[in-house]
């Protein structure tokens, strides 16, 4: 018979099994479930975890979606910095466009090369402005190259770089269509006066093609006296901060992390130059179509004397007829020494075709309601005493009306316009070219017998130069007529 020495142990075993029993009620109770255990069976402790639907479906798309759409972002990125490089040679272009700049031919050029030099010190490249009717702008009808040629260009390189009008449109529209989405612009005006209103009538072709919507007008007025004394700060460093990036960002309106400004798009009125680098006053080069009609208008004209005599709004008007007089005295003096008359190659803002039908003043800003008396007169006399040369622009559906002109002393030398529609400007450029080719060379005195001209200063800039170095076609470079000289 067996003997129990103690009811202790039993005890405890019941005690255990009781707790046992307890936390697997209240576990299966929490899973919504009943555990019922019979006499002596171990508790089953193993739960299934039920997992929701998608769940973990969802997380990994989650991921996925995110990996998209920073693959999509760096794919974009690439496609920019390919088309960025294909133009610009680097990871992202910075353009300066000029949509307009003031001021006629020979000063307008002037204002190019100073935006041509500011844009490099910007870290922006430079559009090459259309031309037309003696402007520069970014709407303007023909190309850059249609006036210059890029010897100029070329020769500053190390200063900045430069694009053509017609490169700048295709890397927009791989811009637009390559990257998908305009490029982003801000325009900027640059005038002296906010009164003055030369830039109001200006319209931007390039508003529906670059998105200005996050970078509004910006508007800077800079007063422009000729002497740098009279200036207050250096203009140089004054349009630099205006123009750098730390500036215009003020004006930004997007959202963070999209701040590139890709153009800034220019309406640049000024008067006089502040850049100091001497390269960025040499004037621009022009197309060899331009030099080469030159140098044969010249060649038959030779031996020549060249006038430029700038009539518009000379004061007083009754100056006219004895600066006539003072010019003939001139040229006849000239002529003794040559023992035969020379030819006249007269520039001039008075009609070239006289006071015939198909006769306009030269200038666009000389207007035909402002001819008077004394100006007929005055270039009466001239063609009535010494032999007259001049150009005008060859036109089909217009010719020459040769019975309305004088019989003799008035020659006409047609200039093809090698574009349509035609550009009366290029006659300027013409006339500009074969004076610089004159032996002689005679201008009316400023104030006294016409207006001062950069026209006049580009002319005799370079006749200058080349008398000093040698050129044997110059004898005269630059005189002046004025009253009382006959």
């Amino acid at each position: 018979m067996m003997t129990l020495r103690s009811g202790r142990p039993i005890q405890r075993y019941i005690l255990i099994l009781f707790i046992l029993s307890l936390f697997v009620y209240y576990s299966g109770h929490q899973l919504g479930q009943t555990v019922t255990l019979a006499p002596g069976e171990q508790p089953d402790t193993h739960l299934d975890y039920v997992k929701p639907n998608g769940h973990e479906l969802n997380k990994q798309d989650s991921f996925l979606e995110v990996d998209r759409e920073l693959i999509r972002q760096r794919e974009r990125e690439a496609i920019r910095r390919q088309i960025d490089l294909k133009y610009c040679g680097r990871d992202r272009c910075r353009f300066m466009l000029p949509v307009a700049i003031t001021e006629q031919e020979s000063k307008a050029q002037e204002h190019f090369r100073q935006l041509a030099f500011l844009s490099g010190m910007l870290d922006r490249t430079i559009v090459l402005p259309n031309v037309h009717s003696s402007h520069l702008g970014a709407c303007r009808h023909f190309p850059f190259s249609f006036y210059y040629g890029d010897e100029w260009l070329e020769n500053n390189k190390a200063h900045f770089n430069y694009i053509t009008m017609e490169e700048f449109r295709e890397w927009v529209e791989e811009r637009t269509h390559g990257y998908g989405a305009k490029p982003s612009s801000q325009e900027v005006i640059v005038d002296i006066n906010p009164d003055f209103h030369f830039l109001d009538k200006t319209e931007n072709c390039f508003k529906n093609v670059l998105d200005y919507s996050v970078w509004p007008t910006h508007h800077f007025t800079l007063e422009d006296p000729e002497m740098f004394s009279k200036r207050v700060g250096n203009y140089t460093d004054i349009l630099l901060n205006q123009l750098k990036d730390e500036t215009r960002l003020m004006d930004y309106q997007g959202e963070p992390g999209d701040e590139n400004l890709d153009v800034i798009s220019l309406y640049y009125d000024r008067r006089f130059t502040y850049i100091e680098n001497p390269e960025a006053h040499v004037p621009l080069t022009y197309n060899k179509r331009w030099n080469t009609l030159a140098d044969q208008i010249a060649k038959n004209l030779q031996p020549f004397v060249a006038i430029h005599w700038r009539m518009e709004r000379l004061e007083p008007i009754s100056n006219l007829v004895p600066c006539a007089k003072s010019l003939v005295s001139k040229v006849q003096k000239i002529e003794q020494e040559h023992d035969k008359p020379l030819k006249l190659f007269l520039l001039t803002d008075y009609p070239h075709l006289l006071n015939t039908s198909r006769a306009t003043p030269e200038s666009m800003s000389f207007k035909l309601n402002e001819l008077r008396p004394e100006h007929h007169d005055a270039i009466a006399y001239v063609y009535e005493h010494l032999d007259v040369t001049v150009t005008t622009l060859q036109k089909e559906s217009q010719p020459i009306p040769y019975d309305e002109l004088p019989e003799k002393h008035w020659n006409i030398i047609a200039v093809p316009p090698y574009a349509k529609p035609a550009d009366m400007s290029v006659l300027g450029i013409v006339d500009k070219l074969v004076a610089m080719r004159a032996q002689y060379f005679l201008a009316g005195k400023p104030a006294v017998c016409g207006k001062s001209s950069s026209f006049t200063k580009r002319i005799s800039t370079g006749r200058q130069k080349a008398y000093s170095n040698g050129d044997p076609n110059i004898i005269l470079p630059v005189d002046t007529f004025s009253v009382n000289e006959y």
